[in-house]
């Protein structure tokens, strides 16, 4: 299971982490649980799905034990 780059914005914004513009794009920063979080999307990506990988790694960065939590999360806030 994975999940595109808008619904990663979704999650990011209502986790209060900050959004700044950057020169192809933008990121999401700053502190869950202690950890600083990083998440760099390009300008075209919007509508792409994040490869696998990539999905897994920001899962365990935004502090989700697994697909279904971040799924519950994204389907809570939209």
């Amino acid at each position: 299971m994975t999940s595109s780059y808008r619904e990663l914005d979704i999650v990011c914004r209502a986790l209060n982490l900050t959004y700044k513009k950057t020169k192809k794009g933008h990121m999401w920063y700053g502190f869950i649980n202690n950890n600083m979080v990083r998440i760099v999307i390009h300008e075209h990506a919007q509508g792409r799905d994040i490869p696998t990988g990539t999905f897994n790694q920001y899962l365990k960065l935004l502090g989700f034990a697994n697909v279904e939590e971040y799924n519950d999360f994204l389907t809570n806030v939209k």
